[in-house]
């Protein structure tokens, strides 16, 4: 009896578990990069790498570089910082280093005009620790 309710209950949840296993294969493609958008991690750019260098579910072609102050837009508060530490050697990727070399120079300032008022984003990867419209995920 107890073997019967242990595979009936077992039973019941490999069937519950798999009731929705995700998205399936067969979407749509915005990019047209061959990754349907349920699974490209920046649906507005074609990237058939899916290269994600720092893990935040959104692809590298989709990050912005220039948004140190963390408000998920390159703006007037970035440019700011930028400026106040031009010429200078600062932690790389931080304080106004948009190319990640430790200075803050010329290509910081061409990085920066490129990506002025852009926001990283937006991915087709959705989890519960990835927000796919700011391409923030919560580390496990």
């Amino acid at each position: 009896m107890k073997v019967r309710l242990l595979t009936l209950a077992f039973g019941f949840l490999l069937v519950a578990g798999t009731a929705y296993a995700g998205p399936t294969p067969g979407g749509a493609d915005a990019d047209g990069d061959t990754v349907e958008n349920a699974f490209d991690n920046c649906t507005a750019v074609s990237n058939a790498t899916q290269t994600d260098t720092d893990h935040n579910g959104c692809g590298n072609i989709c990050d912005v570089t220039c948004d140190f102050d963390g408000d998920l837009i390159v703006g007037g508060p970035d440019y700011l910082q930028l400026g106040m530490n031009f010429n200078m050697s600062v932690p790389a990727g931080t304080a106004g280093d948009c190319d990640g070399d430790g200075i803050v120079g010329g290509p910081d300032i061409l990085a920066m005009g490129m990506e002025f008022n852009m926001s990283p984003g937006p991915s087709g990867i959705t989890n519960a620790q990835c927000d796919p419209t700011s391409c923030l995920c919560t580390p496990q």
